[in-house]
């Protein structure tokens, strides 16, 4: 091939790849709100009616609770290292995204008493672990139930309550 060849086949490549690069660019601009027009957005139930019909079960067994409905990790977790560590940032990422289904909290003083999974199809047991055993290692109580089995309220009230007050949480384990 030329050189003149070359330059009219790399120009051609060149003019190809402007273009492709302006109509991503449209989609992108497009997708995000055109000149001043923000973004739009739009609302999202924080529960299902699953969620919702368990909460109130929980609500209505143990009453003396707070129960508060998908709180994130970060939120009741830190890693037990500097903050200006590097290893704090990269500790924090396994777990600052994470959802908890339901805390219940003491009312007298706000200690958490337990940390409420329902555990559906859409949990893995493997990353499940994980998450518990951070949690676990912070002093957490961990209470699973099975979304298709939940549990009645007696069975609700015997596992958050001993003696009618709010059972102490786990003590942290030391690795």
């Amino acid at each position: 091939m030329s050189t003149t060849s070359n330059l009219l086949l790399l120009g051609a490549f060149a003019g190809a790849a402007a273009i492709g690069f302006a109509i991503f660019k449209a989609k992108l601009k497009a997708q995000e709100g055109s000149g001043n027009t923000a973004p739009s957005f739009k609302a999202k139930p924080m529960l299902t009616p699953n969620e919702i019909e368990f909460l109130n079960r929980l609500e209505a067994a143990a009453p003396e609770l707070r129960f508060c409905p998908q709180v994130a990790m970060g939120a009741v977790l830190n890693p037990n290292v500097q903050r200006q560590d590097k290893a704090y940032m990269s500790l924090r990422g396994k777990f600052a995204q994470k959802i908890i289904d339901f805390i219940a909290q003491n009312r007298r003083d706000g200690s958490i008493v337990a940390i409420i999974e329902l555990d559906d199809r859409s949990h893995d047991s493997d990353k499940d672990e994980k998450r518990d055993a951070m949690l676990v290692s912070a002093g957490y109580r961990i209470i699973r139930w099975q979304s298709k089995n939940k549990p009645d309220a007696a069975t609700i009230r015997k596992q958050l309550l001993l003696d009618g007050q709010p059972a102490a949480p786990a003590a942290p384990s030391t690795p």
